[in-house]
């Protein structure tokens, strides 16, 4: 592979807040060659995308009898990811393509030059204080689910409401009879570098702006079929555009 469209490739992932996976062992996003399907099949320089989940979700699926969870689970948890890598990947100037139903996710390249978003240096602001799960009153085993179904997916969960990651706070009230009792809303943060830029006077905080919006809009999808595939009981409200879990659901994986 083209060692500039690896890193470009790998700075887009970091800025989204994922993991970047080295070598078959994850959590992470994995790049690594394309692999022809067949003598036609031109796809020399192309590097393409895998998502690994935990290696306990992984293992899970080997071991397991038919029938159980595991399986079925890291099918969906990768099937979310590299959805969501092919919603965000083109706002970092990458050119994602997908061969067919169960094709590999490749990403093309060389990437154009001074294509996508650049980071300048200085444009990371000064730590913000952030409100923890605990201090806006989430209950302890809602977020002891969060974390549970994220690890098993492979997601980092933030630990606070400025940090990489799942983010996790109270549920806000819809109006009527909606019951929020011991439950939360989740959402996504990007890295620091990509949200700090956003939120700067740098010339580069629109393309920061775009970027963060489409991460935010892809992960949340994603994360409603990675965690309620790996245990999490979840509802996504269409009309507010939010991503609520209640609990645990079952069957559970706990391998």
């Amino acid at each position: 592979m083209d060692p500039a469209l690896t890193d470009r490739i790998t700075d887009a992932v970091l800025l989204a807040g994922l993991p970047v996976a080295f070598g078959a062992q994850g959590p992470g996003v994995r790049i690594r060659p394309a692999r022809p399907a067949d003598d036609a099949d031109r796809c020399a320089g192309m590097a393409a995308l895998d998502w690994l989940p935990s290696p306990r979700l992984t293992g899970a699926a080997v071991m397991e009898e038919p029938g159980h969870a595991a399986g079925p689970a890291r099918q969906v948890v990768e099937t979310a990811m590299l959805n969501a890598l092919a919603e965000f990947l083109p706002v970092f100037g990458l050119f994602v393509t997908q061969e067919g139903t169960g094709g590999e996710l490749r990403v093309v390249g060389p990437p154009a030059p001074g294509g996508g978003l650049h980071v300048p240096p200085g444009a990371l602001a000064a730590r913000r204080t952030a409100r923890t799960p605990a201090e806006l009153g989430v209950p302890l085993g809602l977020v002891g689910t969060v974390r549970r179904s994220a690890a098993l997916a492979g997601l980092p969960v933030a630990v606070d409401l400025g940090a990489t990651g799942i983010t996790v706070e109270r549920s806000v009230p819809l109006g009527g009879a909606d019951d929020l009792a011991g439950a939360a809303d989740l959402g996504w943060n990007p890295s620091r570098r990509l949200a700090d830029l956003a939120d700067s006077e740098l010339p580069e905080a629109a393309a920061a702006v775009t970027a963060r919006s489409a991460v935010d809009g892809a992960m949340r999808h994603a994360l409603g079929m990675a965690l309620r595939a790996c245990g999490a009981e979840l509802r996504w409200l269409h009309k507010q555009q939010r991503l609520r879990v209640f609990g645990e659901s079952t069957p559970t994986i706990r391998r």
